[in-house]
């Protein structure tokens, strides 16, 4: 029987004032479908403007199995980007919260600006287009 036939079956048969069975709490194909069917689809509050109060601030966030960053731009607009560099996808801020000037990775110093474009990537071929290695949106 497929998960999602299943969580219905369930749901449905579930005794008023009981908790939920077991597999909504440890199954991962449940896990699954509640990230898809609830928090994937719509907005998540994350954290307050006021969390980010000048250029360069940053919050991070996991959300199911994507880990976010919001920061705030030199323009001022709070930008939500995967905290994921493009090169080999490490995070780019490991830490909760910061500031920074610029986005660097880790790993091979990759930068990025507070606006997600990618500003320096070392070694390089000369036909690298840097323009379409930016931070993905979210």
């Amino acid at each position: 029987m497929d998960a999602r036939n299943d969580m219905l079956r369930l749901l449905n048969g579930r005794r008023q004032g009981f908790s939920l069975e077991q597999p909504f709490y440890t199954d991962p194909d449940y896990f699954k479908l509640d990230m898809e069917l609830i928090w994937y689809r719509d907005w998540l509050f994350i954290g307050h403007d006021c969390e980010l109060p000048k250029p360069g601030s940053y919050i991070t966030a996991q959300i199911g199995d994507y880990p976010v960053v919001l920061v705030r731009d030199q323009q001022g607009k709070i930008n939500a980007f995967h905290n994921s560099c493009r090169h080999r996808g490490s995070r780019v801020c490991n830490s909760d919260k910061g500031t920074a000037a610029k986005l660097v990775c880790p790993y091979h110093q990759w930068t990025y600006e507070l606006d997600g474009r990618l500003l320096f990537a070392r070694q390089m071929a000369d036909s690298f287009d840097k323009s379409q290695f930016g931070l993905k949106p979210v």
